[in-house]
């Protein structure tokens, strides 16, 4: 039956049906057959997966990223970084990188990301010369970013499924997080250099201050919620309040680039995107208690297991799981979906549930590179018009260096345990 429900999964999504859908109708499809389940529970798992405190901050952490993106915000984050590393070769790539890091650290989705910064740095890219294709890969990878630097929607979602405390999630990723934009900066450059893709001429002192002037409440942002995260002001749900506040006033009255009546659609924008996230969740919460009434999970440890008590060869052998769901399916409701299934495996081996909450988040963000699925990609090359193919072989230098950092958290659990255990 494990394999059929699996099985039914793959095939919808290859189809194209909404992921959403995949998993409820393969779960519809199963009860059904196992017959002595009432088709009530679909319901009732339905409302719990989404009845949760902490999954309040995926509206308003989206709506904040619609109103930045709309109001400007983006724009001044991003001519702040192009002031500071315009003059260093490739540095519109570098520029994209910090700035994706900065809008991150508001919005905690990689599309928003992408859409947000990509939507300005890659046409600027294409202008001064840079491949179509490049301008693409560079932009969706460094957008995957955006759910491992906190607040990150997949750690609230991961934090809410398991009962953990949001903000340890938070302070744990803050490395991972940095390591990654770090290694997609010296990717970027390394890149450029060897390329000859071009620079822009040095900022003057000048130039610098009036970016930082214009830019300061755009700045301020992430340094408002995540310090007020960080020192126990506030929780995270009451930080993504916030952060909407924050926006509004900053682009309503401050900025003046966003009109009352701009707001109806800015808001039903973020209301479909949450939506769309929240039946994910609902779906993949009846499929998580569906695979543990069929015996899923333990007919998987039992055969991880089996094959090796070596912890090395069973993280790598999870780690492989997680990339082959991340190729096929959206992160949060693979996250849902694995927690039954991995997290008895690792903890058996004694790797911290916190650890293993910023693995999966920094394995499935890759996925967001990888296609089928592949959020990132796809929206970064529609955004530069490019060859599909071309931008999947571009993005091959940032999908290993990726992999990179994963082996790092994976590994090397100081990565993530340090700053939540000096914070204590």
């Amino acid at each position: 039956m494990g394999g059929l429900l699996v099985g039914l999964i793959l095939i919808f999504a290859i189809m194209g049906i909404p992921i959403g859908l995949a998993l409820g109708i393969s779960s519809l499809i199963i009860l059904l057959l196992l017959g002595d389940i009432p088709l009530m529970v679909i319901s009732q798992k339905m409302f719990g997966g989404i009845d949760s405190f902490p999954l309040l901050a995926i509206p308003f952490f989206l709506l904040a990223g619609d109103i930045m993106n709309r109001g400007g915000i983006n724009k001044r984050i991003v001519r702040v970084a192009n002031c500071f590393f315009g003059s260093i070769p490739g540095s519109l790539a570098i520029v994209t990188v910090v700035a994706s890091a900065f809008f991150a650290a508001i919005s905690g989705s990689a599309v928003a990301t992408v859409a947000a910064i990509g939507g300005l740095t890659i046409p600027a890219m294409m202008k001064q010369g840079y491949p179509d294709d490049y301008a693409a890969a560079v932009s969706s990878a460094s957008s995957i970013v955006g759910p491992i630097i906190p607040p990150s929607i997949t750690l609230i979602v991961y934090g809410a499924a398991l009962q953990l405390s949001v903000s340890d999630l938070f302070i744990a990723s803050i490395i991972p997080g940095i390591l990654m934009s770090i290694s997609f900066i010296v990717t970027s450059y390394y890149i450029a250099k060897k390329r000859n893709y071009p620079k822009q001429e040095k900022s003057t002192k000048q130039e610098k201050i009036d970016s930082i002037k214009d830019g300061i409440a755009a700045l301020l942002m992430p340094v408002i919620i995540l310090g007020g995260i960080f020192s126990g002001l506030f929780t995270p749900t009451e930080a993504s309040v916030i952060s909407v506040i924050y926006a509004l006033i900053v682009s309503v009255f401050l900025y003046k680039s966003i009109k009352f009546k701009d707001l109806g659609n800015i808001f039903a924008e973020a209301a479909v995107s949450t939506s769309t996230i929240m039946l994910i969740l609902a779906t993949s919460k009846v499929l998580a208690w569906l695979i543990t009434v069929i015996n899923l999970p333990q007919a998987i440890a039992g055969s991880i297991l089996g094959m090796t008590d070596n912890s090395f060869i069973i993280l790598l052998l999870v780690n492989i799981i997680l990339l082959i769901v991340g190729c096929l399916m959206e992160a949060n409701a693979a996250i849902i979906l694995l927690i039954p299934v991995l997290v008895p495996i690792v903890t058996s081996i004694g790797m911290s549930t916190i650890t293993f909450g910023v693995l999966m988040t920094v394995n499935l963000c890759l996925g967001l590179l990888t296609p089928p699925v592949g959020a990132s990609l796809l929206l970064g090359n529609d955004i530069a018009g490019a060859r599909f193919e071309k931008t999947v072989v571009s993005a091959i230098p940032f999908f290993i260096v990726g992999l990179i950092t994963l082996m790092l958290v994976t590994y090397i659990p100081v990565i993530t345990l340090w700053l939540p255990n000096i914070l204590k």
